[in-house]
This record gives structure tokens, C-alpha cells and sequence, in this order.
């Protein structure tokens, strides 16, 4: 009896180390012995890496409302995006987004999820907090439709309204999940995060890295906007050498402001569906070409963004991003 306990013992001990040092292994503190994990999205043996960023919100909904989005308008969302993209992305690990998990498994849809914790400088660290531990709790519970996790949306980005100033608790973020799931693990931050020095310190935890770069918030012009972006992904290509890169947002809005005296206003870029049509068309043609993995920004039009002040608020860009408008009616480059 004695013996058989000792070598109980013994063996709990020895699954104790070994799972001690997967995890360790798994969460090295530099890239150097860092098993990064492969994000190459498929279904049915297909490559789905052409993407679509997607928010639930129609016209009087908002990611602040307690209310949960009718389950029949998500599901006819997903259905309409379903028809032509099986990646999306999803920005929030709460309610809303866990319904929208449902709906894509109940419905057995063809469709496969970038997941998001919202982290923010506005919110509490127990909201922080809450929003990783849904993360990790989503990502097992959905492993076959959730494909990747994004810790944090722009949040180290000098301009980011919800900035994050304190990098190493977001890295305890990162260890967290990736300790606790198999997906593959990022952030998704602006390229002028991305090609900054201490941006290697976030790079070193992550399995890829998540790129947003707009040719129309910086101040480009239609005729440019394809070369200013393919640039923008050669540069931090180059900066992040042994990083798969993925454009996890980029655009061109069908409608803005102009002239009111604010930064959107004195840009020289025009808005319009034409506008659109041109830049997607370009740029869904390189991102099939190479097998880019990219989430184009957006699916839907959303009222809600961007705030009602001013003279002219409803034709604000960061409303008109989507290329179906809030009705679900398809904008001309789907026509």
C-alpha cells in the first residue's frame, strides 16, 4: 500500500513538471525557443484568410446597451456576409459577441471567428480583467469557430483614445490567454505602434501580428492609397521579420466631412462608393494574390460611431465604413 502510494506520488509530481514546463515553453519572455503558433485559417480545406470585420449594431444599438441584439438580425447578418467571406472578426469577448458565437454554432454556419478582448485605459482593471477571462472562456468553449484571439484593439497607438500606458500588464493579459488556449494569440494596433522599438517587446509574446494602416485617415489620395498601403505592410514586414503579418484593418469610407475645421475635414482623400469600390477592388485582388490574411474594416455601416456633434454628424467617415449601409443593403462594390 505504501509503494502504491509512493508511486502515485511520484507520478504527480512528474505530470506536474511536465505540464510546468509546457507552460513554460509555451510563454517564453523572448522569441528566442518561442513556438509560435501557425494562423492559417481553412475550411474544408480551404483558405478563407480573406476576411471581414463585424459588429452586431444597427441603427439605435450601441456596444453600451444591456439589451442583447435580436438573435434573428445576427443571424441574418452572418448569413449575408456568410455568402462570400467565412472569416470574421469580432471586437468584444461579452454578451453580445458570445451570442453571436451561437448563433454561427447553432446554425451550423460556415464561418470562423477572430476573437477580441476590448481592453481599454478607461476601463477598471477588473474590467480589463473580465474581459480576458471571457476571452479564455470563449476560446474553449467555441475551439472549432474561434480561430484566433486579439488582446486589445489600438490600444498602444499614440493617438488611441482607450491607450493603454502600462505594456507589461497588457503582456500579463497575453501570457494569461496564451496559457490557457491553443488558438493562436495577437494584438491588433496601427502601424505607427507597429514601427516603433518598444513595439518589439509586445511582437516577442505573440503568435502574428494584427496591422490596421488606412491610406484615407492619412491623408492620402485615392490614386495612392493601394501603393501607400502595400508600403505600409513591406515596412513592418521588414521590422517584424519572423512575424506573419495580417491586415486586420484598412478601408475607404463612402462618406466624410469636409472643410469644418476638424482633422477629417481638412483631409484631401474623397469619400464616396465609387471611391470605395476602387480601393477594394485593389485591394481584394492583392490580398487574394498573395494569401494575405486581412480583415477588411467593415461589414456594416454603424451609425452609433463617431459621435452626433456638429453641423453635418450622420455623414461622418467612421459611420460610413462598411460596405453594406445599416439598412443590409449592399453598397455599389457588391452590386
Amino acid at each position: 500500500m505504501k509503494q502504491t502510494i509512493k508511486l502515485l506520488g511520484v507520478l504527480l509530481v512528474s505530470l506536474v513538471l511536465v505540464s510546468a514546463c509546457a507552460v513554460k515553453q509555451d510563454n517564453a519572455l523572448t522569441a528566442d525557443g518561442f513556438s509560435k503558433r501557425d494562423f492559417n485559417p481553412m475550411l474544408d480545406g480551404r483558405w478563407i484568410g480573406n476576411g471581414i470585420s463585424y459588429s452586431p449594431y444597427r441603427d439605435g444599438e450601441n456596444p453600451d446597451m444591456e439589451q442583447l441584439i435580436a438573435k434573428e438580425n445576427v443571424l441574418e447578418d452572418l448569413q449575408i456576409l456568410g455568402s462570400r467571406w467565412n472569416l470574421i472578426r469580432l471586437y468584444g469577448a461579452d454578451p453580445q459577441h458570445q451570442q453571436v458565437l451561437e448563433v454561427i454554432r447553432d446554425n451550423d454556419l460556415p464561418i470562423r471567428v477572430m476573437q477580441g478582448a476590448w481592453i481599454s485605459g478607461h476601463q477598471t482593471d477588473q474590467e480589463n480583467q473580465q474581459q480576458v477571462d471571457t476571452l479564455i472562456r470563449m476560446a474553449n468553449e467555441f475551439p472549432e469557430i474561434i480561430v484566433a484571439v486579439n488582446v486589445g484593439n489600438e490600444i498602444f497607438v499614440d493617438w488611441s483614445w482607450h491607450k493603454v500606458k502600462d505594456m507589461d500588464q497588457v503582456i500579463d493579459y497575453i501570457r494569461q490567454v496564451r496559457s490557457s488556449i491553443r488558438q493562436p494569440v495577437t494584438v491588433n494596433d496601427d502601424y505607427n505602434f507597429w514601427n516603433k522599438p518598444h513595439a518589439q517587446k509586445v511582437a516577442a509574446e505573440l503568435d502574428f501580428i494584427g496591422l490596421h494602416a488606412y491610406a484615407f485617415w492619412n491623408n492620402k489620395t485615392l490614386d495612392v492609397a493601394m501603393d501607400w498601403t502595400l508600403d505600409i505592410y513591406n515596412d513592418i514586414q521588414s521590422r517584424h521579420p519572423e512575424h506573419l503579418i495580417t491586415y486586420t484593418e484598412t478601408g475607404w469610407p463612402t462618406s466624410r466631412i469636409y472643410g469644418d475645421g476638424s482633422y477629417e475635414g481638412g483631409l484631401i482623400g474623397k469619400a464616396g462608393e465609387d471611391e470605395q469600390q476602387v480601393f477594394f477592388e485593389q485591394y481584394n485582388a492583392w490580398v487574394d494574390d498573395n494569401r494575405i490574411i486581412s480583415l477588411y474594416f467593415a461589414a456594416f455601416d454603424e451609425e452609433w460611431k463617431g459621435g452626433f456633434d456638429g453641423d453635418n454628424p450622420m455623414a461622418k467617415a467612421e459611420k460610413h465604413w462598411g460596405v453594406y449601409r445599416t439598412d443590409r443593403s449592399p453598397k455599389k462594390l457588391l452590386q
